[in-house]
């Protein structure tokens, strides 16, 4: 067993992240990253009695360079005989989404690693994201104005989306070691080198920059912060979860809160709670904080109030929140 697979093999140890006999689904680029992903699992699927399988997603948004990603992928796990699903975007669906590029890229091939998740019989998909992803997600979150939840970064799974992400703990330089311990070339997406973007302006310009004037050990730093935040968070979690449950009742007229009661909660719970009641009635989780305020105002108003949401309307009427009836 290489050093880095054992290390790997005692985090998943540890965390239980991916429990003995699951069958895991790789997202692979084609990059370092993925690719060490892929070998690393194939390496550890002995010893975990793992059922390792890949699939890979051509965007088409770089041409020529797209397709051979895609074929190297093809060809990488034909060699070594791991089953390979592969998807591309329909020629202009992405260009022609309402979203930026990067979102409407970013939730196609979700879609399609969860449809092939399912056709395969996978128990979770496994993408790439390691340290250095962590720690430039932090610092964007800290640069926009960000809470708790902001500052727990990228989460080792999902359970909503059966995601999973195994290299949290490994900075991208031991991957890229790793790929040509096992004498792997992996394939370089040039976009990644130009500083257009924030990601790409963090990663290339601002944490170098902070390194080398205030900290050279900032990324295990953010690192650091986003494990002790993302533990203090599940703390919260399930104290919000026994008083979502307390505090909201079906009745004749659909989904309520109990104003009173949740507004007698710490701040921070029954801004949990709240969230948890808008996420009940199918509206999106990433409500803004001045709505949030909003609501949190609400819960000691007087009756008859109401806030406005993005197609939802939330009154209180007789001491419950509730959707204002259309």
């Amino acid at each position: 067993m290489t050093k880095l697979a054992k290390r790997l093999y005692e985090h998943l140890k540890r965390t239980a992240l991916l429990p003995r006999g699951t069958h895991v689904l790789v997202a692979c680029s084609g990059g370092p990253d993925s690719l060490a992903l892929l070998l690393l699992l194939v390496e550890l699927a002995p010893m975990l009695h793992l059922d390792v399988s890949a699939a890979h997603y051509d965007h088409g948004l770089r041409g020529a360079a797209s397709q051979a990603d895609a074929a190297f992928v093809a060809a990488f796990c034909a060699v070594r005989g791991i089953p390979c699903r592969m998807g591309r975007a329909p020629v202009g669906s992405i260009a022609a989404a309402d979203a930026s590029v990067e979102t409407a890229a970013r939730a196609q091939r979700y879609a399609f690693l969860e449809a092939v998740r399912q056709a395969a019989g996978a128990d979770v998909v496994c993408t790439a994201h390691h340290a250095d992803d962590q720690a430039e997600t932090v610092l964007m979150h800290l640069l926009r104005g960000t809470g708790l939840d902001g500052l727990a970064g990228i989460p080792s799974r999902d359970d909503a989306r059966h995601l999973v992400r195994p290299l949290l703990p490994l900075r991208k330089a031991e991957l890229v070691a790793y790929c040509a311990q096992r004498g792997v070339t992996p394939r370089h997406d040039a976009t990644n080198d130009v500083p257009d973007g924030l990601r790409n302006r963090v990663r290339l310009e601002l944490l170098p920059e902070l390194a080398e004037q205030y900290n050279p050990r900032i990324a295990a730093g953010l690192c650091r912060l986003a494990t002790l935040a993302g533990e203090e968070r599940a703390a919260l979690d399930d104290i919000a979860d026994d008083a979502f449950r307390r505090l909201v009742r079906m009745d004749a007229d659909g989904l309520a809160l109990d104003a009173g009661r949740t507004a007698q909660l710490s701040r921070a719970i029954a801004r949990r709670v709240v969230r948890r009641f808008l996420a009940a009635l199918g509206h999106p989780a990433d409500i803004s904080a001045e709505r949030t305020e909003a609501l949190l105002a609400l819960l000691a108003a007087e009756g008859g109030k109401r806030v406005e949401l993005p197609g939802l309307i939330i009154t209180k009427e007789h001491g419950w929140l509730r959707p204002a009836v259309p």
